[in-house]
């Protein structure tokens, strides 16, 4: 139940160079998803319990912050699950950063594929973070493209879940994964709730959530996943 926005580019900009005004926009989602906000980026993850409208932090980081290549998280928990720091998303270890919309019941359901060595490294109570180590612990085995697939695929295939979106960034790639469940509706805010949409414009390529005026950006279908090379932009469609 949150909003999520990637971009990837061939220099390094802020949010505000690569989104420009509608990036107000998304943060304005904030108004409903205002149980804090992350920005993953490079290994690192800025993160604030306050609503991303209401954040200060924000507003130097969305203008200041210059990189290749982030994820920007709006959170609205599920319910059941605690509104602190330690469940905000994105997550990362080393370089790989992720993060996710939708809820995962049980909420452990993912502990199963985790690896022993990433187990004790689960800090938060939240279905998304084991989601996180689950796909490295797959990655590991199958390399980032199988390993997210397959990890998706593992999970839609047990639980009782709203969605599975997420999206994953490397140093070479960016994933989006769009899978949602379209007999549960309980969490949908609008008609569209959990599509996700991307657009590439130049050197930079955005992927996002919608609500926000990105209706025009290519759609990018339930049971599909995105892949990009960070490097030329180049990118692909496949199903899960």
């Amino acid at each position: 139940m949150c909003r999520l926005l990637a971009f990837t580019s061939i220099e390094r900009k802020s949010f505000y160079d690569v989104v420009g005004s509608d990036f107000e926009k998304f943060v304005a989602l904030s108004a409903e998803h205002k149980d804090g906000w992350g920005i993953g980026y490079e290994g690192e993850v800025i993160k604030d319990i306050k609503a991303a409208q209401d954040s200060q932090l924000l507003a130097d980081t969305g203008q200041s912050l210059e990189t290749s290549g982030a994820l920007f998280h709006l959170r609205l928990a599920s319910k059941g699950i605690t509104v602190d720091i330690d469940n905000n998303h994105p997550f990362t270890h080393g370089t790989t950063t992720f993060m996710h919309n939708g809820t995962i019941r049980p909420s452990d359901t993912a502990e199963q594929f985790i690896s022993e060595k990433y187990k004790a490294l689960i800090t938060g109570t939240t279905d998304s973070e084991r989601f996180f180590y689950a796909l490295l612990s797959q990655v590991d085995e199958l390399g980032l493209v199988e390993g997210a697939r397959k990890t998706v695929n593992l999970i839609r295939a047990i639980a009782d879940y709203s969605a599975l979106n997420i999206m994953v960034q490397t140093p070479d790639t960016l994933i989006a994964i769009c899978e949602f469940n379209e007999d549960n509706k309980s969490e949908w805010s609008g008609p569209d709730h959990y599509e996700l949409r991307f657009a590439k414009r130049g050197e930079d390529f955005l992927v996002a959530s919608t609500g926000w005026g990105n209706s025009d950006w290519q759609h990018l279908d339930n049971h599909q996943m995105l892949v990009i090379n960070r490097s030329t932009l180049e990118y692909s469609i496949s199903s899960l």
